[in-house]
């Protein structure tokens, strides 16, 4: 099984960004994903996983904060297999991460390889 990595793009002056940060990674853990804090303000960090955003976001006009990337390969030639966007609950947030991961499951069953995001889940709003 590859190991998939929880890329979260948000800054350390987000208050929705900070609510989440008490249980983001912790949740990420127990569904077995590594998990990246990406602070948009770290030039070293940011930089690091800069190509991943700006192909799902090339603008970034659309970006919302927080942002989640469930992406495969984030060091080398990433695939990025859906996104939660926006402030969520603990259960709500565990959710959608399940929804994307039973997604990817689903599409490593199938024959064709599929280049855009897989799915996308976002807050109400």
């Amino acid at each position: 099984m590859k190991q998939l990595d929880l890329l979260k793009y948000s800054t350390h002056d987000c208050s929705v960004c900070r609510s989440m940060g008490e249980f983001d990674a912790r949740v990420a853990a127990e569904l077995g994903l590594s998990y990246v804090d990406v602070d948009l303000k770290d030039p070293v960090v940011y930089g690091r996983y800069r190509k991943i955003l700006l192909t799902r976001f090339p603008y970034k006009r659309s970006l919302a904060l927080p942002t989640y990337l469930l992406v495969a390969d984030p060091l080398g030639e990433f695939s990025i297999l859906g996104e939660v966007i926006g402030g969520l609950p603990e259960p709500g947030f565990r959710q959608a991460l399940q929804k994307l991961l039973a997604s990817d499951a689903a599409a490593a069953d199938t024959p064709e390889p599929v280049d855009a995001p897989q799915g996308t889940v976002q807050a109400p709003g």
